[in-house]
């Protein structure tokens, strides 16, 4: 790439290199476009500019919608990254004059986990560094992933890795799922379960929930067992899952731990064998440049086990 340096750092838009970073997650021109909420004309055109503004091409196409990363292009994209991450941080970086440990880190976490146990880790965390604050997204795995890429997430707990080389997992103890209903249903309170009505009755699910998903296990299990003839609805909110099984004659599946704890008057319906687990990890980006606060924190939860060495 033949350019002088200050001048395309004068000249280039950010939003080119923006679409191009979303081209390269989505691997598909139509899917940035509706990602960023634009034209796939608009996006190809952008693709276009970029290209002859770096005088390097970037991707390869081939037939139809197909293409590939040329070399140039992942180093393009591993500095798109950087630079979003830093735009998206810039809050965190300042200091104060006593160099007191500050800023805010961004977690992610896939909705249907319980990490209740990161809470108490927190609070030890602040006692020491009181001047850092905490932000947490619960969202769908593919999204936890996603914020990890951009470097909008600092840290991240999921269910299930994506391909995403950069990215680093700590397996926690995986999580038993049970199934539940609520008084509307009619096996609440029934020890011994009707295999008809178990069979026959609606689900309620986390988006996902399918056999290709985070929760694939999930799925073979009802599958294997008999339980549920429809699913009627999803969401990516675990209050939102645990009030639609409570206000509906339908069954849903969460984590027994999530149960003890918010969902006393549910029934976890007795099943034959043993409920199903889903495994959880906690995620970070071992490329990602940090903050003081964020390797802080990466270095006492490594102390206490729950990213690795």
């Amino acid at each position: 790439m033949s350019f002088q340096l200050d001048r395309l750092a004068n000249q280039l838009d950010w939003n080119l290199l923006l679409t191009f970073m979303v081209i390269v997650q989505e691997r598909s021109i139509t899917a940035a476009a509706q990602r960023l909420n634009v034209t796939q004309p608009s996006v190809s055109a952008a693709l276009r500019r970029l290209e002859e503004r770096l005088e390097a091409q970037l991707v390869e196409r081939g037939s139809g919608r197909v293409f590939t990363i040329t070399n140039a292009g992942e180093v393009v994209y591993r500095e798109a990254l950087e630079i979003y991450g830093g735009v998206v941080r810039l809050n965190a970086l300042s200091q104060s004059s006593n160099q007191v440990l500050s800023g805010n880190i961004v977690i992610y976490r896939s909705s249907h986990l319980d990490i209740g146990f990161l809470n108490a880790l927190l609070a030890e965390f602040r006692k020491k560094h009181p001047g850092v604050t905490f932000s947490f997204v619960s969202t769908p795995c593919s999204d936890v992933v996603r914020a990890l890429q951009q470097r909008v997430a600092s840290l991240g707990f999921c269910t299930r890795l994506e391909s995403a080389p950069q990215l680093k997992s700590h397996q926690l103890d995986s999580q038993e799922f049970g199934f539940y209903c609520g008084p509307e249903h009619p096996l609440y309170q029934v020890e011994t379960p009707d295999s008809a009505v178990l069979a026959s009755s609606d689900m309620v699910g986390f988006d996902g929930e399918n056999l290709t998903g985070p929760l694939a296990a999930i799925v073979r299990y009802r599958t294997r067992n008999e339980i549920g003839d429809t699913l009627i609805a999803t969401t990516s909110s675990i209050v939102d899952l645990m009030d639609m099984v409570r206000h509906t004659a339908a069954i849903g599946s969460f984590a027994v731990n999530h149960a003890q704890k918010h969902a006393a008057d549910l029934w976890q319906i007795p099943l034959k064998t043993a409920n199903p687990v889903v495994d959880a990890f906690a995620v970070v980006d071992t490329d990602r440049h940090l903050t003081q606060a964020e390797r802080a924190l990466m270095a006492f939860l490594q102390e206490r086990h729950i990213l690795a060495n």
